[in-house]
């Protein structure tokens, strides 16, 4: 444990008490040493020795003296504040030895107002684990007993409220959880903070995710000082060394002030046995190198991190600064050299120089069909996905062959087969190596091998295609006689249903033209049986190799709907690569086949739209178009032909003409007539259209949809179709509707919605203000002038003294909807004369939901 105090603190104790994290079990430790490491400043070490009794998680730690009073960032008194710092370990026979991060660098910096500060703890593991760095609360000893957040603890930028030191927006204090450089950009109030963080130990586990191993807390104080000074700037450069090579990197610092630097190595696990020297000192500007002589023992995943540290040199008594910056450096291993292959009988044998590195623990072998042209960028090790190489063995890094047959089932011949190995390192570290450089080799070429199975006429009955293949290259290895079989099924798929159609001993006689065929409908299939003799003087009964290809099956599709344009898309299933060459968009015109465009596809097949882009001119509505596809392959094999060039049937479809919807319109309702003499429900609604069959819209309509919403907030639904242009909505209980028509083509296509036509009620309620019920049918009762559209109705009536004498409830049928009171109670007494006020909720039937409901509140006198 290492504590850093003021020369003059009366905190210091030539003992500490030390807490284990095994019960309550506590030791005494005496201090070891103490350093002078400033002008103020002690350097404290204590250290001891405890044995654990089991595998577990122990957590040991030390509860100091109180802080500083005055501390900016915690709730005052601060000085009732203990220190609390611990260290906690996983224990795990099985996971092997481990050291926790020892951080190497003090943290005595101090930091000037409206100035960039910089920390970093160095940190430092000797196993090679991954570090993560987290801030934490600094903690403290509660009364109790109990550890517990200080009370009032805040993050240094969000105790006052600063800006950075450029003034480009609000000061921020962040800890890089990678690399453990803290940075407070900037300090706008003098005196003392406190922080803590953690650094956090992982280590690979046994299935290849992380295991937290440990972990170690630093609580340290920022004292921040009104200072003119500005500090030094470093420019550190992460980098990444090959094992057995040496490192010579330049570190160099400006100080915006001019003054001169002292470039020092702030903490490293590396210095020694790595050198570092100050070459240059001139007024604002040094530079210093870092050597270092690195052996295949220091190969590991993780980076080593150096920090270092760049302070301004100022007169005696000034307030120095400090800038402190890490710099990661990443061992590799060196690259296996001389990897070659050579081929036999369907298998591949690898050979390579023996591995440099004695401590490296496997090397593992990447296979790909053609060349990749992969070469690792300078700090880059392995084999990366992207580079289309499979993992396909691993053997210990003593030996130099591999045997590659695919797993017994033997390599493609013909087929250009590429390896790729690299060497890994053993636990802790999981270091890597630089990739081989490939190599590439060629297996016997002893079989025939497909190239074209092209559509030459389209036709129901005669099509035809022609397939060809290219004959062996190596048959003399072979024991002839030797024979060609080809077999077709109609269709794409593969499987059953094979018809031969070809046989034939001459090697030469590599096409075969297929006749009497419907390319307009179908796709073919071909398998090719290349056969050798068993013996000499016998007959071709051993099959040598077969491969299938199918013919390129093309499908055009036209947009229905505004835009104008006609999808191709395109499939196939043949052994040679369709993906890295492009393929031809052919289409007919003025009768003759022309190259409009081409593009990628993939191992099955590709699209194309076609927009009429070619020649600058739009596509018509109702034309015909054709066309057909191009596609273009390769085995990448030298000696094969290239390109393959197949065709796909041709095919032809017409651009539709548009669906135009028509034009609607409605019969409106008259509402001085309606009040002036209004009728009972049932209602219709009158619908008329014009067909839009004009410009490239179709006339081949077959039938009109009218589509009817209730209300303005409804969706519309389908309401009816008919032949003809015109429409009766009847039996309706109020007008109150909208209304769109769509068209529908012979084809079965619909357009879209027409033009929207909406009808609405007449909403008028007038309510007397008299009644005389005595019975000569005269104002006998309580009623609007205008009763229609009403969807439901509440009534209610007070007297003068605000008493509800009537409640009709809802009424939502019959005459209750137009009220008809007599002037009596609930009862159904008569109310005596006199002036009564009333509250008529209604409901109307109108298109306008925010309409619909409406509240009318008066006075009535009745009068016998």
């Amino acid at each position: 444990m290492i504590i850093y105090t003021n020369h003059f603190s009366q905190a210091e104790d030539p003992t500490v008490t030390i807490y284990t994290g095994v019960g309550n079990t506590t030791i005494i430790v005496p201090r070891k040493s103490v350093t002078p490491v400033s002008a103020d400043t002690d350097k404290e070490v204590f250290q001891w020795e405890f044995t654990y009794p089991a595998d577990g998680t122990y957590t040991t730690y030390w509860i100091g003296e109180n802080r500083n009073n005055g501390i900016l960032n915690m709730a005052a008194p601060s000085d009732q504040r203990s220190f609390f710092i611990s260290t906690t370990i996983d224990i795990n026979a099985l996971r092997g030895f481990n050291s926790t991060p020892v951080l190497t660098v003090a943290p005595l910096d101090k930091a000037a107002l409206y100035r960039k500060f910089t920390h970093n703890p160095g940190a430092y593991d000797a196993d090679g684990d991954s570090l993560v760095f987290r801030l934490i609360a600094p903690r403290y000893q509660q009364p109790s007993g109990t550890i517990a957040v200080v009370p009032g603890y805040s993050n240094p930028d969000q105790t006052f409220s600063c800006r950075t030191s450029d003034d480009s927006g609000p000061a921020f204090f962040t800890l890089d959880p990678h690399t453990g450089q803290l940075t407070w950009d900037a300090p706008c109030k003098e005196g003392e903070y406190n922080i803590a963080f953690v650094v956090e130990e992982w280590r690979r586990g046994p299935n290849g995710g992380a295991v937290k191993i440990g972990e170690v807390v630093r609580d340290m104080q920022i004292e921040v000082e009104d200072n003119e000074n500005r500090p030094p700037v470093l420019q550190p450069k992460d980098t990444c060394v090959v094992a057995g090579t040496t490192l010579r990197g330049l570190v160099k610092a400006t100080d915006p002030d001019g003054d001169r630097i002292k470039l020092t190595v702030a903490g490293s696990g590396i210095v020694p046995p790595a050198t570092f020297e100050q070459v240059t000192d001139n007024a604002g500007s040094a530079t210093g190198q870092l050597v270092w002589s690195t052996t295949c023992e220091d190969v590991r995943e993780a980076p080593y991190q150096v920090v270092f540290r760049a302070e301004d040199v100022r007169p005696d008594g000034a307030q120095r600064l400090a800038d402190l910056q890490p710099w990661n450096i990443r061992v590799i291993g060196p690259a296996p050299e001389n990897l070659d292959a050579t081929s036999a009988d369907r298998n591949v044998t690898l050979t390579w120089n023996s591995y440099t590195c004695q401590n490296a623990d496997k090397i593992r072998i990447y296979r790909r069909e053609g060349p990749s042209n992969f070469v690792p960028d300078e700090c880059q090790t392995g084999v990366p996905a992207s580079t289309g190489y499979v993992l396909i063995g691993e053997v210990d890094a003593g030996e130099v062959t591999f045997f590659d047959d695919n797993e017994g089932a033997g390599l493609k011949a013909g087929v250009e087969y590429c390896y790729i190995i690299y060497a890994t390192f053993p636990g802790q570290g999981f270091g890597e190596s630089l990739a081989s450089l490939e190599t590439c080799v060629v297996i016997d070429q002893d079989i025939p091998y497909l190239t074209n199975v092209t559509v030459d006429e389209t036709d129901e009955t005669n099509g035809r295609i022609t397939v060809k293949w290219a004959q062996p290259i190596e048959v003399e290895k072979l024991t002839p006689p030797l024979e060609y079989r080809l077999y077709r099924k109609t269709g794409m798929e593969a499987g059953a249903g094979f018809t031969e159609v070809k046989r034939t001993r001459n090697m030469a006689d590599t096409t075969f033209v297929d006749n009497g065929l419907n390319t307009v409908e179908n796709a073919y299939r071909y398998r090719l049986e290349f056969y050798q003799t068993p013996t000499p003087n016998g007959q071709p009964t051993v099959l040598r190799d077969s491969s299938e290809a199918s013919s390129v099956y093309l499908e055009a599709a036209a947009d229905t709907g505004d835009v104008k344009q006609i999808g191709l898309s395109w499939t196939y299933d043949v052994p040679w690569n369709n993906q890295v060459l492009q393929h031809y968009i052919y289409r007919q015109i003025d009768g003759e086949y022309t190259l409009i465009d081409s593009v990628s596809a993939t191992a099955t097949g590709g699209s194309y739209t076609d927009t009429g882009t070619f020649n600058g001119e739009e596509l018509v509505r109702g034309q015909e178009y054709c066309y057909y596809v191009q596609t273009a392959g390769t085995y990448q094999i030298k000696g094969l032909p290239e390109p393959l060039l197949n065709n796909s049937q041709q095919v032809c479809v017409t651009l539709p003409e548009n669906i135009c919807p028509p034009e609607l319109s409605i019969v409106q309702l008259d509402c001085n007539l309606f009040n002036q003499s209004p009728t009972e429900p049932p209602y219709e609604n009158v619908l008329t259209w014009v067909p839009n069959i004009t410009g490239d819209c179709t006339d081949e309509i077959a039938y009109y949809t009218v589509y009817f919403r209730p209300s303005l907030d409804a969706d519309f639904a389908k309401l009816d179709t008919t032949t003809e242009t015109t429409y009766t909505h009847s039996g309706l209980q109020s007008y109150a509707g909208c209304y769109v028509v769509t068209a529908t083509d012979v084809n079965g296509r619909e357009s879209e919605f027409s033009n929207e036509e909406c009808n609405d009620n007449c909403i008028t309620f007038i309510l007397p203000n008299i009644i005389t019920p005595n019975g000569d049918n005269l104002n006998d009762v309580f009623r609007p002038k205008v009763r229609a559209f009403i969807k439901s109705m509440t009534f209610k009536v007070f007297n003068r003294w605000g008493n509800k004498v009537y409640d009709s409830g809802k009424v939502t049928e019959g005459e209750g909807l137009y009220i008809n009171w007599p002037g009596v109670d609930d009862s159904g007494n008569r109310l005596t004369d006199g002036t009564y006020y009333y509250e008529a909720v209604v409901e109307f039937y109108t298109l306008d939901p925010a309409k619909a409901r409406a509240t009318y509140k008066g006075w009535v006198e009745i009068v016998r």
